[in-house]
C-alpha cells in the first residue's frame, strides 16, 4: 500500500526498550535467523573469534539478552 495511504504511523509490537511500526515477522530474514543460531551456538560452545561483523551484532545481542534477563532493570 502507497506510504500516503497508511495514515499515522504508530506502534504495533513493543518489549522492553525495542519497537517497531512495522510487523516483526515482515523483518525477519533468512540471514537475521542465521546471526542468532550464530549466536546461541557462540553462547553455547563459546566459539573462538568471529568474524568482525558477527562480534558487534553478538555484543549488542549479548547486551538486549542481559537486559532482558534482568527485566530491564
Amino acid at each position: 500500500m502507497p506510504e500516503e495511504r497508511r495514515g499515522a504511523k504508530r506502534i504495533v509490537w513493543a518489549r522492553g526498550s525495542a519497537s517497531t511500526e512495522e510487523c516483526p515477522k515482515s523483518l525477519i530474514t533468512a540471514e537475521s535467523i542465521e546471526l542468532l543460531e550464530r549466536f546461541f551456538a557462540w553462547k553455547l560452545w563459546g566459539w573462538k573469534d568471529p568474524a568482525a561483523r558477527e562480534a558487534d551484532a553478538f555484543l549488542m545481542l549479548e547486551q538486549e539478552l542481559r537486559v532482558e534477563g534482568s527485566n530491564g532493570r
